[in-house]
């Protein structure tokens, strides 16, 4: 990791766990206004977290949005416990999953099932965005 990734990652891990902690407690219905919810980054990679919480039968979600500059990846490809479905909603991005890449417009789905090598990155000449969903099981 790059001091340049450290110098995103630490403001937007803060900002996150002030506004948007699991404590536990149920999730509420809620609508979440776009202009409302800020993101932190710079041109080239910003986000923000719509909310993280725990559903009633205690499984665990979140929703964050992203956005990349031309050319930028999310991150070096990596794995986790949890599954990820991606929404293109702008650009184009190139998928990357377990050594095989495949290019996503706006409009696709992407679902990256748990513990497989994986990344997002922008492959067109303007920005990108897509939305995040994580599903996290109880206690994750």
């Amino acid at each position: 990791m790059t001091r340049r990734d450290l110098s995103f990652l630490l403001p937007a891990l803060a900002a996150v766990r002030a506004s948007a902690q699991d404590d536990g407690t149920e999730l509420p219905s809620k609508l979440y206004h776009d202009k409302q919810i800020a993101f932190t980054g710079d041109e080239q990679k910003k986000g923000r977290r719509f909310f993280y919480g725990t559903t009633h039968t205690g499984y665990r979600i979140e929703m964050h949005e992203t956005v990349l500059g031309a050319g930028t990846q999310t991150h070096a490809p990596h794995k986790h416990e949890h599954e990820e479905i991606v929404i293109v909603t702008q650009g184009t991005v190139e998928m990357y999953e377990e050594g095989k890449t495949e290019v996503a417009e706006t409009g696709s789905v992407i679902y990256f099932g748990s513990n497989r090598m994986h990344s997002v990155r922008n492959v067109g000449s303007t920005p990108c965005s897509y939305y995040v969903l994580e599903l996290r099981a109880s206690g994750a």
